[in-house]
């Protein structure tokens, strides 16, 4: 009889867990067995002219399908760490100009005030002729509040101000508090994840039916689940159920 006609024969009774859908053993695999050749390092070469190469892991969507609980870190965590790194950095950047711009000399430019000779004649400018050819008349002489507003000016003159700097540090310590808070609660929420995988650790997946069962000693039913209905009596045992409609692969 040809090799590929030959009948699937169930290994001796006690070896594995028969399917509840097809009867058989042949297709039928642990469940963290089948879930760990899922994942895969995969070498990604960067665009760079620098030609470096990165390792990343990629799971398969029946990886995910089969996980015994979320990913540690949602996209949510992610978002606000990063933009409060990114907040974190421009308010140092931006602290740092304003103190230097703050702290460095001022450029006086060139005094263009009439002399004082000039200005000290007792006829000063009535007398001053305005009958010259190209004769512009004369800006009055800066007062001195003038002079001394003109420094401060040039020395707050920076691309943010300081109490921007404070603002965008405030803006920064909130980002990053609430990635931590989200993070600690998501966590919390996980603590379950032993009881959920003591669990998960009995379970079976065909590859012929494509479901996943558990064997009758478990306690779950000898029923095949498919893989939503199997994801989510792991992670109701592990008390995180409710986040199985949430991380749909």
């Amino acid at each position: 009889m040809p090799i590929n006609d030959a009948v699937p024969v169930p290994p001796p009774h006690g070896t594995l867990s028969p399917c509840p859908g097809c009867g058989l053993t042949d297709q039928v695999r642990s469940v963290p067995a089948v879930h760990m050749s899922e994942r895969r390092n995969v070498a990604v070469r960067s665009s760079g002219s620098d030609g470096r190469t990165e390792t990343r892991e990629e799971v398969s969507v029946l990886g995910r399908a089969l996980a015994p609980a979320p990913p540690k870190t949602s996209t949510a965590i992610q978002a606000l760490a990063a933009l409060g790194f990114v907040a974190l950095v421009g308010a140092v950047f931006t602290f740092i100009q304003g103190t230097m711009a703050r702290d460095a000399p001022v450029h006086q430019g060139p005094d263009f005030s009439p002399p004082d000779w000039v200005t000290k004649h007792p006829g000063f400018p009535n007398d001053f002729p305005t009958d010259l050819p190209g004769y512009l008349p004369k800006a009055a002489p800066a007062s001195p509040a003038t002079h001394v507003a003109a420094p401060l000016a040039d020395a707050n003159d920076a691309l943010v101000p300081l109490w921007g700097s404070y603002l965008i540090l405030a803006a920064a310590i909130a980002l990053l508090a609430g990635a931590t808070a989200l993070f600690l609660s998501r966590r919390r929420r996980l603590a379950g994840r032993p009881q959920a995988e003591r669990l998960w650790n009995q379970a079976w997946y065909c590859a012929r039916c494509g479901t996943a069962h558990f064997p009758p000693t478990a306690g779950q039913g000898a029923r095949a689940l498919v893989l939503a209905d199997f994801r989510k009596a792991v992670w109701t045992a592990g008390g995180y159920g409710d986040l199985a409609e949430q991380y749909r692969p």
